[in-house]
């Protein structure tokens, strides 16, 4: 008989796997392209808290910075069952020129009591926060998000075609009566692959965007003991507790007790637990290989 297409199993399993290997390394070569160019590497001192929060980790950062800011200036209260609550004031939120708008969403959302992690929740897909990754990338700390997204997307569409060209050597396979077990295999391990390393995270700092989070980092370490040494905890350093938070997550917070209400319980416990104050990001890596003995192959 003869082989499908014209190509036995093992030689169409090795160009295949030589193929789909390419397909997939192209959607991480098209973030790193859609990354360069950086517009300089001189920090931007000029940023407000939840801007850098939502530099350092995103949205989730942002909305936790902007509780520390609004904990620190009594807009917000924490008790001891860990719900946060809104301090109502003279003023509407809305009508304090104080507060900026992502803190206004932020007290609405308080309106009810609930911990930190429900507030954030609440709050991380508000129109504010999305405003302040615009304004990131606006400032040239930040890639633009739809740009990356762009080009990933078109690099994807090689491993699209790989795996049609492989599907359909299945059914060519099949219609000669030809073995292709090892090669449905091989299709379903590849597709499970493809989820496992597809880049995930569209939030690339610039160089700039990166000595910017530095310089933050920085004066982040040189407030810490300042503010653990100045009478009355935070209020000789207004400011300090939003912009550690924004740095560190709500771990970071200057008042450890209140650090401690803010955290959730298995985040201090230091095992597998995460919280909105902090992020991390892994990798993986796959490796395999396979063999076909005789004519046929076990590729169609």
């Amino acid at each position: 008989m003869a082989p499908t297409w014209g190509i036995t199993g093992p030689v169409f399993l090795v160009v295949w796997a030589l193929l789909v290997a390419a397909a997939l390394v192209l959607p991480h070569l098209a973030k790193g392209m859609a990354r360069r160019r950086p517009p300089g590497r001189e920090p931007d001192p000029t940023l407000t808290p939840p801007q850098l929060g939502a530099l350092a980790g995103g949205g989730d950062r942002a909305v936790a910075a902007a509780v520390a800011g609004l904990l620190e200036n009594d807009r917000l209260r924490i008790d001891d069952s860990r719900r946060l609550a809104a301090v109502v004031g003279p003023l509407r939120p809305e009508d304090d020129p104080q507060l900026s708008d992502l803190d206004v969403r932020v007290l609405h959302e308080a309106h009810t009591p609930r911990t930190a992690n429900s507030l954030v929740a609440a709050a991380r897909r508000a129109a504010e926060v999305g405003e302040l990754s615009g304004q990131l990338v606006a400032r040239g700390l930040l890639h633009d998000p739809r740009a990356i997204r762009r080009r990933i997307r078109w690099a994807w569409i090689p491993y699209g075609v790989v795996m049609v060209l492989g599907i359909a050597r299945v059914a060519a396979g099949l219609g000669d009566g030809a073995p292709v077990g090892f090669l449905v295999a091989l299709l379903l391990v590849v597709a499970l692959i493809a989820s496992a390393v597809r880049p995930r995270s569209l939030h690339a700092l610039t160089p700039r965007g990166r000595a910017t989070l530095d310089a933050a980092r920085v004066s982040a370490r040189q407030v810490r003991p300042a503010v653990g040494a100045g009478a009355g905890g935070v209020t000789p350093w207004l400011g300090a507790a939003a912009l550690l938070v924004a740095v560190g997550g709500f771990a970071a917070f200057p008042d450890p007790e209140l650090a401690g209400l803010l955290v959730p319980p298995i985040a201090l416990g230091g095992g597998g637990g995460s919280s909105c104050g902090s992020s991390s990001c892994g990798g993986s890596s796959c490796g395999g290989g396979g063999g076909c003995g005789g004519g046929g192959g076990c590729g169609g």
